[in-house]
């Protein structure tokens, strides 16, 4: 590579790694969830408190807002969550996502009476867990609690989908 090559190549890069840039200050957690199109591939900085932590592999927690909702943080490779952060308020940044959970997701969980975690809302991972509910007979109302919790979210929101608002963690700190 010539020097031009090379140095049209690191002005590119200089450019798409400044668009993601951090906000210097913090945004509240439930302003971020109200304005995720604002926010969603940009890096932040928010606060709430760890409501959970999950305990198949401490790569995600449940941040819960002042008013309540969810933000799912996520680790990065690097990171695992410990649970000494269960119960406490953290302050995180890193990079917003958002995933959509439509009718017809929804419907194919239900179908498959899959018990979804309430981090994520994706289908519970520890499987020691879900078979202990399956042979207790709850299984199949959890799946169904589940499914209608979505439903009542998506019919409050007037929209056709659920927002699953997540931050991949690039660094945290405990603040109360």
């Amino acid at each position: 590579m010539n020097r031009r090559s090379f140095l049209s190549t690191l002005a590119g890069g200089i450019v798409l790694a400044g668009s993601g840039s951090c906000t210097d200050s913090i945004v509240s957690a439930d302003s971020l969830i109200a304005n995720i199109d604002k926010y969603v591939n940009r890096r932040v900085k928010t606060e709430g408190f760890i409501a959970h932590i999950c305990g198949v592999d401490g790569k995600k927690m449940k941040l819960m807002s002042d008013s309540g909702e969810v933000i799912v943080i996520l680790a990065r490779d690097n990171i695992n969550f410990d649970t000494s952060l269960y119960e406490k308020r953290i302050r995180v940044s890193g990079l917003v996502k958002e995933e959509r959970l439509d009718k017809k997701y929804i419907d194919e969980q239900e179908k498959e009476k899959a018990i979804l975690c309430h981090v994520d809302q994706r289908p519970c991972k520890d499987i020691q867990w879900v078979q202990a509910k399956v042979e207790a007979g709850v299984a199949d109302s959890l799946s169904q609690k589940g499914i209608e919790k979505l439903r009542q979210k998506m019919a409050q929101q007037g929209r056709d989908y659920v927002s699953i608002v997540s931050i991949v963690c690039e660094q945290y700190e405990v603040i109360g």
